[in-house]
């Protein structure tokens, strides 16, 4: 499957950037309650952050080692997957080809602070790498409510500060999947716009979680060249507190960053070890795209920890973990010797790593840059 697009000029860049930056950098938003499926070690249905998938499943390329990789590397707090996959391989997204499971340790596909990883060839001659020993993590138990926590999380796959907002608070969906969404009918006093502490009615599903997201369509994302649409971003509003399901549903808004209105959409949160439940590994052969937003409002550049959009998505089969090379642009220049122009190829500049897919658009974080990376810069296969 080729999917090309490196020609297309992105004109929306600015309209969508703007859209989500509104929401996922406003405010820091309160974790979701995890008291029933949080990502500690005990929880029996954690989905397993080594899984397979079909669509990863082609021919690995030989493992790259680093010639000074250790043989032995205790993990400390601070350390994520692609990081500690960094000090043994070339390749960090290599790292399932060298990840033994340890079957007798509970739980063996999450990685924790103070597990000791040990270097070793198996029978075959092929490097692999496996948990030697890991302690268990005191329970610390929370009063006056009947809960256990860890005092230990596994290690997240990318640092967890440079992607929270954008995993948590930003949202692109397809116009039919807007209009199915619950959404806002109404207050109990006859305003136009809505706050904190104000109370306010939903309907278009059945409420059963405590807490949902508050979000409003923004303009649609239309795919230059093509005039695709690639969805519409959603624009973070705030939170609404569930007080009765009914037809309408009775909420709370709270933690609100911006005016809620009539018709804005409500959303259940994610549970955590879903959104970090993903590990480096490449996208399928001649997998081809371009970056078509900078999300980080701080810098004009794009740089290392940057979090971008690319216009590939569930669609083209990306997934959370997917690996991505990043070039820049060929150009033309003039032969002043022999006349005429050549193309001259762009050059790698760096690798991206998919963290939360829609269906046509990623998005995805900058954990390399070797040089310059901008806008229609192409994604590929590494």
């Amino acid at each position: 499957m080729n999917i090309s697009h490196s020609s297309r000029r992105f004109r929306t860049a600015l309209s969508l950037a703007t859209a989500i930056l509104l929401g996922a950098c406003a405010q820091t938003p309160a974790p979701p309650d995890q008291s029933a499926s949080g990502p500690g070690r005990a929880t029996a249905s954690e989905p397993p952050l080594l899984a397979e998938s079909p669509a990863t499943q082609a021919a690995p390329l030989p493992v790259a080692l680093r010639p000074d990789h250790p043989q032995t590397y205790t993990v400390v707090p601070g350390d994520t997957l692609w990081s500690i996959a960094g000090r043994f391989l070339q390749n960090p997204w290599q790292w399932r080809q060298i990840w033994r499971q340890n079957p007798q340790i509970r739980n063996p596909n999450r990685i924790y602070p103070g597990d000791v990883l040990r270097f070793s060839y198996d029978a075959n001659g092929q490097p692999q790498l496996e948990i030697a020993e890991r302690e268990e993590t005191p329970l610390l138990k929370l009063s006056p409510e009947i809960r256990v926590e860890e005092l230990s999380r596994p290690i997240p796959p990318v640092p967890r500060d440079a992607v929270e907002s954008f995993l948590t608070r930003a949202l692109v969906l397809s116009d039919a999947q807007w209009k199915g969404a619950p959404y806002i009918v109404a207050d109990d006093d006859n305003q136009i716009i809505y706050a904190d502490r104000d109370r306010v009615y939903a309907r278009g599903a059945i409420f059963d979680q405590p807490r949902y997201q508050v979000f409003r369509p923004s303009e649609p994302l239309i795919e230059p060249g093509s005039g695709r649409s690639l969805g519409v971003a959603g624009i973070y509003m705030g939170q609404a507190i569930l007080e009765k399901d009914a037809d309408p549903a009775t909420l709370v808004l709270a933690n609100t960053v911006a005016p809620v209105r009539v018709g804005d959409r409500l959303f259940p949160f994610e549970a955590e070890t879903e959104l970090y439940s993903f590990e480096p590994h490449p996208v399928p052969p001649d997998t081809d795209g371009f970056i078509l937003v900078n999300l980080d409002p701080d810098v004009t550049q794009i740089t290392q920890y940057s979090s971008v959009v690319i216009n590939l998505g569930a669609q083209e089969g990306l997934e959370p973990g997917h690996v991505l090379a990043i070039y820049g642009k060929d150009r033309e220049v003039e032969d002043q010797v022999s006349g005429g122009t050549i193309k001259i190829p762009g050059e790698r500049s760096g690798l991206v790593m998919v963290y939360k897919v829609y269906d046509l658009v990623s998005y995805a974080l900058v954990m390399q840059a070797e040089r310059a990376i901008r806008l229609q810069d192409r994604v590929t296969t590494p």
